[in-house]
């Protein structure tokens, strides 16, 4: 299971990165109340917010099926998540800093933990794309 991402480190990465951390964030985004309290966010909102705990519930969910059947092979998977955290984190830093989104931003607040998430989960995916580049990258000629 280990040897499957080259080493010890890059295996840990992605177990916190891909699976645990994801699955931290799914939990809470789908007991929805405390998630609505903390960003003064109407109950309206509950169907968006439960499509937006699909992500982190697929990534955690799959992220365990990698560990599991190996990375190999798993290009898309990798970077995915590289494209959709730089979009989150261009989202969150122009939301936080006011430079942009600002459609109701008197209704809700961007914490900063938002940007440090998404700067957390672009390093993780850069770290293990080009640390498992020779196993998720597979040469067909």
């Amino acid at each position: 299971m280990i040897e499957n991402f080259n080493n010890i480190y890059l295996f840990l990465i992605f177990l916190v990165g891909c699976v645990i951390t994801p699955g931290f964030y799914a939990f809470q985004l789908w007991e929805s109340k405390g998630i609505f309290k903390r960003y003064n966010i109407d109950e309206s909102a509950t169907l968006v917010q439960r499509f937006a705990a699909a992500w982190p519930t697929a990534e955690s969910l799959t992220g365990i099926l990698i560990i599991i059947i190996g990375p190999q092979g798993n290009w898309a998977f990798f970077t995915l998540g590289l494209i959709v955290f730089i979009a989150n984190l261009i989202y969150n830093t122009g939301a936080y800093f006011n430079i942009a989104f600002t459609l109701g931003r008197g209704k809700y607040k961007v914490a900063p933990e938002a940007m440090i998430a998404s700067i957390f989960k672009v390093v993780v995916y850069l770290t293990l794309i080009i640390g498992l580049r020779d196993v998720i990258f597979i040469n067909y000629i």
